[in-house]
């Protein structure tokens, strides 16, 4: 509601995006229900909340004598194409309680998941006419486009 009452409330790309992304996924779970579990995993992958297997073969032996049940292990892993790197355009609006100004060419430092690496945007504003012009500074409450050099 405060997003809502923030952004005044327009429809936006994501938005539309989103709800596509719904549509097919109410698709997939009409086409896939009458399916057993290792079928749909054939086609679709692991859904959340499934249980999952894992064999890890030469573990050190230190492992397993130092290991405490009390702490949890978290795997993680990377698909193919996530270790590409190039240039990600964004919407970027400064938020009302941060103080200071954002400029373009600032180094900011991204946490997306668990990854957190450091770039430096070019803040851009676009034109009427699809050109796109670059900015000094973020303005004060409205999205600006950001191009910027991370994972893809």
């Amino acid at each position: 509601m405060f997003d809502v009452e923030y952004d005044e409330g327009e429809s936006i790309y994501f938005d539309d995006l989103k709800g596509e992304m719904q549509k097919q996924a109410q698709l997939n779970h009409a086409e896939f229900e009458d399916q057993d579990d290792e079928a749909r995993v054939q086609y679709e992958g692991f859904r959340p909340g499934m249980y999952v297997r894992v064999e890890i073969e030469n573990v050190p032996c230190e492992f397993v004598q130092n290991f405490d049940p009390h702490y949890p292990i978290i795997l993680g892993g990377l698909g193919n194409s996530e270790g590409n790197v190039g240039y990600v355009q964004m919407r970027l609006k400064k938020h009302r309680w941060y103080k200071k100004i954002l400029k373009s060419r600032d180094p900011i430092i991204f946490s997306v998941g668990w990854r957190r690496f450091q770039t430096i945007p070019l803040c851009y504003i676009e034109d009427h006419n699809g050109r796109q012009r670059l900015l000094k500074y973020t303005p004060q409450h409205v999205h600006c486009g950001a191009a910027f050099w991370g994972k893809i």
